[in-house]
C-alpha cells in the first residue's frame, strides 16, 4: 500500500513526518534487535541470526509458557539445516515440559559439580551426610559417571540405557580419574562386584537429585550386579591368635630394618663384590630407609597395637587429638595383672571417639594408655616440641625427603597407613619367608578385637558398648565361636597367652563405670 505524502510540506508538516518515522524506526530496532533474519516456523517458534554475535550462526527461540522463552544456537549457518535442528529441539524441549524436566539445564558436569555442593550442605547440616570421606567416595565414582556422560552434553540428552555395558567397560577400560589398572601393586585385580555395587548406588544418588530438582525425571536403565554373600562375610577375615603373634613379633624388629626390599637386594649383591657397609650405605641411596621412615614404623607399631586393643576403626583413629584421650595410670606404671588374667589399674585410655559414618559419638575406656604415651614421647623427642591438646595424635611431620612443610600438622592418611601396613607384610615375606593364606588387612583387627573379647568371656552387650556396634551387628558378623563351650580355667590361660603378645583384657565394669572413675 503506497503511503502518500503531501506534494508541499509545510516545516510543521516536515517535522510530523519526521517523528513518525523516528517512532517508527525505533520500533522496528526493538523488534529486529538481535532478531536479524527472523522467521517463524510455527506457532511460538522462530529461528534468527543474533545481531551482536560475530559468527553468524542460527537461533532458536520458543515460547515455553508462563511469560518465558527459551533461546539455544543451531550451530550452523546453514539455513535448512538450522531449520531441521530447530524443529528437532522443538520436540526435544516439547518432551522435557511433558516430562516436567528444565528446559532451561545446565551441562551434566554442573549438575554433578552441583550434587557435590548439595552433599556437602547436607554433611555442615549432618543430615544424609556424616562424613566427608563419604562425599569424598562418591567424588570418586562420580569421576566415572563424568567420563561416560561425554557423549551426552545434558541430561536430556542422556540415553536410559547408557549404562548397559558398565560392567565390562569398567573390567577393561582405562578410567579417567581414578581406573584400577594404574599397576598399583596391591590392586591388581579389576573393581569386584562390591565396588561396581557401590558405584552404581552413588550414580543411582545423582539421578535421584536430578529428579528431586526438577531437571530431568528419565528414568536410567542400571545394571544388576549379585553381590556373593559369602565372599563379603569373609572380607578382613579377623586375625588367628598364631598370625596375630607372629605380625606382632615381627614388628619388633621389622622397626629397625635398614633397608627396603629393593635396597636389601642392592645390598646383598654389592657385598657379593666385596664392597664395604659404608660405602654400600651410600650407593644404595634412596633405597636406605631414613630417621624418619624409623619414626613413622615406630608410629605404625603403636597403632597397630591400639587397633588391636580398641576395636576402633582407622578412619575414626586418625581423626583423634590429644584433647580427644584421658589416661589413667597406675601409681608404678606397670599393669596390674589379676590371677584371671584380667587388667584393672592399668594404662587405661578413655577414647573420646568422633561421629563416623557408622557410629555417633562415644566414650570407651581401652588398655591402650601404654601406647598413647610412647606415641606422645616419640613425637616429642622427633620434632623438639611441646605437643598441645589440638594436635593430632597421628600427625604429619614430613618424610626424609619433603620439600615444604604443607602437609605438617596435618594427620596422617588412612591410604600411608595402608601402605605402610602393606610394606610391613611384603617384608614379612621376603625376609622370613612367611605369608598368610587369607588376606589380612588393618581392619582385620577390628574383628580379631571383637572376637577375641567374646572368646575371654566379655559379654556381648560388653562388647557391643566397646566397639561401637550393635548386637545384632555383631552376632552378624563376627561372632565365630561357640563361647559357652570355654570352661573359665581355658580362658584364663587365653588371657595369659594373649597378654604375653599386647592383647590386654579389662575388667567388664571398666567399660560402664568409666564417667564415674573420670
Amino acid at each position: 500500500m503506497p503511503v502518500l505524502l503531501p506534494p508541499s510540506p509545510t516545516l510543521e508538516e516536515l517535522k510530523e513526518i519526521e517523528d513518525y518515522l523516528e517512532y517508527h524506526k525505533k520500533i522496528k530496532d526493538e523488534e529486529e534487535g538481535l532478531y536479524q533474519d527472523r522467521e517463524q516456523l510455527r506457532q511460538g517458534l522462530i529461528i534468527f541470526k543474533h545481531q551482536k554475535k560475530k559468527i553468524k550462526n542460527w537461533y532458536l527461540r520458543m515460547y515455553i509458557g508462563n511469560r518465558r522463552y527459551k533461546i539455544t544456537s543451531l550451530r550452523t549457518q546453514n539455513y535448512k539445516q538450522a531449520k531441521e535442528r530447530a524443529f528437532d529441539e522443538y520436540d526435544l524441549l516439547n518432551r522435557q515440559i511433558i516430562e516436567k524436566g528444565d528446559v532451561f539445564e545446565k551441562t551434566n558436569d554442573e549438575y554433578i559439580q552441583d550434587y557435590l555442593n548439595y552433599l556437602d550442605k547436607e554433611l555442615e547440616k549432618n543430615n544424609e551426610i556424616t562424613s566427608k570421606k563419604t562425599i569424598d567416595a562418591k567424588r570418586t565414582s562420580l569421576k566415572k559417571l563424568k567420563t561416560l556422560l561425554k557423549q551426552f552434553p545434558k541430561p536430556s540428552t542422556i540415553k536410559p540405557d547408557f549404562l548397559d555395558d558398565y560392567i565390562l567397560w569398567r573390567r577393561k577400560a582405562v578410567v579417567e580419574g581414578g581406573n584400577w589398572n594404574k599397576l598399583h601393586k596391591k590392586n591388581l585385580s579389576p573393581p569386584t562386584d562390591q565396588t561396581l555395587y557401590k558405584e552404581i548406588s552413588d550414580f543411582k544418588g545423582f539421578f535421584n537429585y536430578l529428579k528431586k530438582e526438577n531437571v530431568t525425571h528419565k528414568e536410567i536403565i542400571y545394571p544388576k550386579i549379585k553381590l556373593d554373600l559369602k565372599r563379603l562375610q569373609t572380607k578382613n577375615v579377623p586375625y588367628s591368635d598364631e598370625d596375630y603373634r607372629t605380625i606382632y613379633k615381627w614388628m619388633l624388629s621389622w622397626m629397625d630394618k635398614k633397608y627396603t626390599i629393593k635396597g636389601e637386594e642392592k645390598r646383598k649383591e654389592l657385598e657379593k663384590e666385596g664392597i664395604p657397609e659404608e660405602k654400600i650405605v651410600k650407593k644404595i641411596g634412596l633405597s636406605k630407609k631414613g630417621r624418619k621412615s624409623k619414626f613413622y614404623k615406630k608410629v605404625f607399631y603403636n597403632l597397630f597395637l591400639i587397633l588391636a586393643n580398641s576395636g576402633l576403626r582407622i578412619s575414626s583413629l586418625l581423626k583423634l587429638k590429644w584433647e580427644d584421650i584421658e589416661v589413667k595410670v597406675s601409681k608404678s606404671g606397670k599393669h596390674k595383672f589379676n590371677t584371671d588374667g584380667t587388667i584393672t589399674q592399668a594404662s587405661i585410655a578413655v577414647i573420646s571417639v568422633p561421629v563416623d559414618t557408622k557410629t555417633s559419638f562415644r566414650r570407651v575406656p581401652t588398655p591402650t594408655g601404654k601406647w598413647f604415651n610412647n606415641l606422645k614421647k616419640l613425637y616429642t623427642d622427633e620434632t623438639g616440641k611441646k605437643l598441645s591438646k589440638t594436635d593430632y595424635i597421628f600427625q604429619n611431620i614430613g618424610t626424609d625427603n619433603s620439600k615444604g612443610n604443607n602437609f605438617y600438622g596435618n594427620p596422617l592418611s588412612q591410604s600411608f597407613i595402608l601402605r605402610t601396613f602393606y610394606e610391613m607384610m611384603d617384608e614379612l615375606e621376603y625376609y622370613k619367608g612367611i605369608s598368610f593364606n587369607v588376606n589380612y588387612t588393618l581392619h582385620s583387627l577390628r574383628g580379631f578385637y571383637i572376637n577375641k573379647k567374646l572368646e575371654l568371656g566379655v559379654p556381648i552387650a560388653v562388647v557391643a558398648k566397646a566397639s561401637g556396634n550393635n548386637i545384632r551387628t555383631i552376632i552378624k558378623h563376627y561372632e565365630n565361636l561357640q563361647v559357652i563351650d570355654f570352661t573359665d580355667e581355658l580362658v584364663k590361660q587365653k588371657r595369659k597367652d594373649l597378654n604375653n603378645y599386647e592383647f590386654l583384657t579389662m575388667e567388664n565394669e571398666t567399660y560402664f563405670n568409666v564417667d564415674k572413675e573420670l
